[in-house]
């Protein structure tokens, strides 16, 4: 089981909501999402925990800057849509501060999040830029599905140095 140190909680989502392994593949991108609600660490963590949700992060970021682990890092979450991405990314769900578009986050989860990235970042020694394409390092859920996410206001500071 391996997670960042910055981790207060583990959380571990259902079996079914996560593959294990990564099928011989290098963890060498970030993909960060929102939560598209206002959200502790603990409450995203609890929806992952239903077996019939299909779905998961690595992480989560709570409005209050809270970082809990849902998926240890070696393993595959279901996260972005994209089996390719998945397998690669370290994938970090951020609540937002207030429900509704721009869908804002807080300072707490930005900084938490800018940290979380560079730990991951060392950990596994890649450099994290945006280049807004599904190849670059940083990538985005709207690149692999018809969806808002990772929201105007988180996806708008994407290209921000870290």
């Amino acid at each position: 089981m391996s997670y960042s140190s910055l981790v207060s909680q583990y959380i571990p989502a259902a079996k079914g909501n996560y593959e294990v392994g990564r099928r011989g593949n290098r963890i060498c991108k970030i993909t960060p999402h929102h939560m598209a609600g206002r959200l502790t660490a603990a409450s995203c963590g609890n929806i992952f925990k239903n077996p019939a949700r299909k779905a998961s992060s690595n992480y989560g970021i709570g409005y209050d800057g809270e970082i809990a682990c849902y998926v240890n890092e070696e393993d595959r979450a279901y996260t972005s849509s994209s089996a390719s991405n998945d397998l690669q990314a370290i994938t970090i769900e951020v609540s937002n501060s207030c429900n509704g578009d721009p869908w804002p986050i807080s300072d707490a989860s930005w900084n938490a999040l800018v940290k979380l990235c560079v730990d991951i970042c060392k950990r596994h020694n890649f450099r994290m830029e945006y280049d807004g394409t599904p190849n670059g390092s940083l990538t985005r859920h709207d690149m692999f599905a018809n969806t808002n996410c990772p929201g105007p206001t988180l996806g708008g500071r994407f290209n921000e140095p870290y």
